[in-house]
């Protein structure tokens, strides 16, 4: 029979491992469905393009550091910009908006097809905002961005739930933009649904976002 002593330890122990696999209970993208505007839903199958690129350029894999960064802060709880898109507070270091180079990692979750106009739309904005572009070749890149995109049927329309992550080199989260667009109708396949203007405008808001949260590192 376990004395009184054993078992008080071994009560703790167990107690512990519960703590343990609690703490690591946490979605990979960092945000969950509290985190978006009002969507029910989970995330779609991942399936990526890189924006820059011709559509046969597919690929699921993760981007790697290229260079060594510092955590920055970690964000806090976003605040409504417009209809539909939050944008989370995060801190950029100074002087930022005259030496960033981004750096578009592949988009997650939307199909080649959607995929094509969005990175088509945001590879012409940046170039046209005057923002440097970066290649995962480069060492000198300030700044990478990353999409996460989810097609939810709702009825009779669909909606378009979408989380960019601005990321430092080493891959630490230094921003983000998220939000959400809605489209009629619906079908087998929600993207069937998703017209590619609905795509562009999404790459404006990214890049608008982007430009706000770097011109912010002045003030």
């Amino acid at each position: 029979m376990m004395s009184r002593k054993s078992l008080t330890y071994t009560c703790v122990a167990l107690a512990a491992l519960g703590l343990s696999a609690c703490n690591s209970a946490e979605s990979p993208m960092g945000v969950t469905k509290k985190d978006l505007p009002a969507a029910q839903g989970t995330a779609a199958a991942p399936g990526t393009v890189t924006p820059g690129t011709t559509p046969a350029t597919v690929t699921t894999a993760t981007p790697t550091a290229t260079a060594p960064g510092t955590p920055a802060a970690t964000p806090q709880p976003g605040t409504a910009t417009s209809a539909g898109t939050a944008v989370a507070s995060g801190a950029a270091q100074p002087g930022v908006s005259r030496t960033a180079k981004l750096r578009f990692a592949p988009i997650v979750g939307a199909p080649i097809a959607a995929a094509t106009p969005l990175s088509q739309r945001l590879s012409a904005l940046a170039k046209a905002k005057g923002i440097v572009l970066g290649t995962a070749a480069d060492t000198d890149n300030t700044h990478i961005m990353k999409g996460y995109f989810s097609a939810l049927p709702d009825g009779n329309q669909t909606t378009i739930i979408y989380v960019w992550d601005v990321l430092d080199p080493a891959g630490t989260r230094l921003h983000r933009i998220q939000g959400q667009e809605i489209v009629p109708g619906n079908g087998t396949d929600p993207w069937s649904t998703v017209p590619p203007k609905v795509m562009e405008s999404i790459a404006d808001k990214a890049i608008d976002g982007y430009l706000k949260w770097v011109s912010g590192a002045k003030t």
